[in-house]
């Protein structure tokens, strides 16, 4: 279905959608609830803001609209009962249970149904199939509805940050953005065609020649056009994404580039896994608090503290008060409670960000650990040297490299990175790193671990290498640390395994299959009327 086409849904989905969103009854508090908070000062308008303020009006209902929309999907259609896996089923298993039927009905269904629906089994079963198929179509169109707010909102915010005075269209990402998300709309509206077109042939089946002979070829085109309407829904990505959460469109968008040597980790690590809508909300709102910065530490180094330390927070290495009391050498206590008590950029989306890297990137998440524990072993040398990847590879490889110069001089040193199976096959890169100076302890107080984890990962040169693979199956990479004459100082060998994972697998097999029997059904009405016109 071409956009035009699909652009011919939105009018009829906006009654249904005004309708779902008139009947949905607002929320009562809990009794035991705690009073909302007070109100936050809002901070000084910026380019965001700006923007927000002209275009609030056009797009204040279409957020309304797609949060509702976004609850129904969660409950019904994507998540939660997830209706549009095994309704199609259904429907197909009703094909065969009336088609066994057809020539007979049950004793019990003379007994026990005639009364109730006084028609045959077998269109009984159909005309229950009929409004499974419209219950399906339902559901589908109040998806593509949700796409279509989705898309219009961010195409919407797009336009006003441009307006703003932000060259926002031509950020890294934003392109693939737009592009996932029109594609994921035209892959759904293909899949309502197939679906509205078997519930139609099947609706004429019923109408015209109930018990005819046509009959029967219009419930085998009505399976096919079915089954390869499920099939579709099935092999298509299904990325969900929306535009009204701040994290939403988290899932729409994938890394295009990357840092390869990683000054700020954390930082670098979770900026690249940030769409350029919330990239542009989060920095609009750190240069509102920057003048609150205290003298000697910049909004970068605030920025890198505060990420490191959600993920210290998060792994059970330190309390509340030992993040506080790290923060409040930067930045004043007022500051931190704004921060984590925006409405758009709190607590939920620090954590968020930080989930969603640490599936991405686990391999640097694994690395930080064991530097940490050598950390806590106390275990000293003149050089540490450590490579992690993943074991399974399923697209884009993440290789990470952490080098630790523990010596008192500065080394020149190679890293080379090969391998036959990805690409590229061969990547060099040519450090000099400055030796790690450690916190000398006075004997008065132990030191605490957001002093010294912190100074020991920014002192360590990290590489970030992505790997495409050329093929499946098992597969090896080769890292070496070199001098510059080319004397091997350490090295790893990584073995991987790149296939699709079993999710993945089993959706596309499963989608195959539907669309192998949709091609069976679609012909097999076809080839008898085909072989008698031939004469065969």
């Amino acid at each position: 279905m071409e956009d035009e086409d699909i652009s011919k849904f939105d009018e009829a989905l906006s009654a249904l959608a005004e309708e779902i969103l008139e009947d949905a009854p607002e929320q009562a508090p809990h009794p035991l609830a705690a009073p909302p908070p007070p109100p936050l000062p809002a901070p000084p308008i910026g380019a965001v803001a700006a923007a927000r303020s002209v275009s609030i009006d056009p797009i204040d209902g279409l957020r309304a609209q797609e949060r509702t929309l976004l609850r129904i999907d969660r409950l019904l259609i994507s998540g939660g009962i997830r209706f549009v896996l095994f309704l199609p089923l259904l429907v197909v298993i009703n094909f065969g249970l009336a088609h066994s039927y057809r020539n007979s009905t049950p004793e019990w269904w003379l007994l026990h149904m005639q009364d109730v629906a006084p028609v045959e089994m077998h269109l009984g079963i159909h005309i229950l199939s009929l409004f499974i198929l419209v219950a399906d179509i339902t559901l589908l169109l109040l998806l593509f509805r949700l796409l279509s707010v989705t898309r219009t909102i961010f195409r919407h915010e797009a336009e006003s940050l441009t307006t703003a005075g932000l060259t926002f269209k031509s950020s890294h990402g934003y392109a693939e953005m737009r592009a996932t998300i029109n594609g994921s709309r035209r892959q759904l509206g293909a899949t309502i065609t197939f679906l509205f077109l078997a519930a139609s042939l099947l609706g004429i089946a019923l109408w015209l020649t109930p018990d005819g002979d046509l009959s029967p070829r219009l419930v085998a085109l009505s399976t096919g056009t079915l089954l390869a309407g499920h099939g579709s829904f099935l092999v298509s990505n299904q990325s969900r994404f929306n535009a009204s959460e701040p994290w939403g469109m988290l899932s729409a968008f994938s890394p295009p580039i990357h840092p390869a040597l990683l000054r700020r980790p954390f930082s670098d690590v979770i900026k690249a896994h940030i769409d350029p809508l919330l990239t542009v909300r989060i920095s609009e709102y750190l240069r509102t608090v920057e003048a609150e910065v205290k003298s000697g530490h910049s909004m970068a180094q605030i920025q890198e503290t505060l990420l490191h330390l959600l993920h210290l927070q998060r792994s059970s290495l330190i309390d509340e008060q030992q993040f506080r009391s790290a923060l409040a050498t930067m930045i004043d206590s007022d500051s931190i409670n704004r921060l984590f008590d925006h409405p758009e950029l709190g607590q939920e989306t620090w954590d968020r960000l930080l989930s969603g890297a640490m599936v991405d990137c686990a391999p640097f998440f694994r690395l930080h650990d064991r530097l940490h524990m050598r950390q806590q072993t106390g275990r000293t040398g003149v050089v540490w040297f450590d490579v992690d990847m993943e074991n399974l590879v399923v697209g884009p490889a993440n290789l990470f490299a952490f080098i630790l110069n523990q010596s008192d001089e500065v080394q020149d040193m190679i890293l080379r990175v090969q391998t036959p199976d990805f690409r590229p096959n061969e990547c060099e890169y040519r450090l000099r790193i400055e030796p790690h100076q450690a916190l000398e302890f006075d004997g008065l107080g132990q030191l605490e671990l957001t002093q010294t984890l912190p100074r020991l990962l920014a002192s360590t040169r990290i590489i970030w290498q992505s790997l495409l693979p050329a093929g499946t199956g098992e597969s090896t990479v080769t890292v070496r640390l070199e001098d510059p004459d080319g004397n091997l100082i350490s090295g790893r060998v990584l073995t991987v395994q790149i296939r699709n994972d079993l999710f993945s697998r089993l959706r596309m097999t499963t989608g195959a299959l539907f669309i192998v029997g949709a091609t069976i059904a679609i012909l097999s009405p076809i080839l008898p009327f085909i072989g008698s016109v031939l004469g065969l």
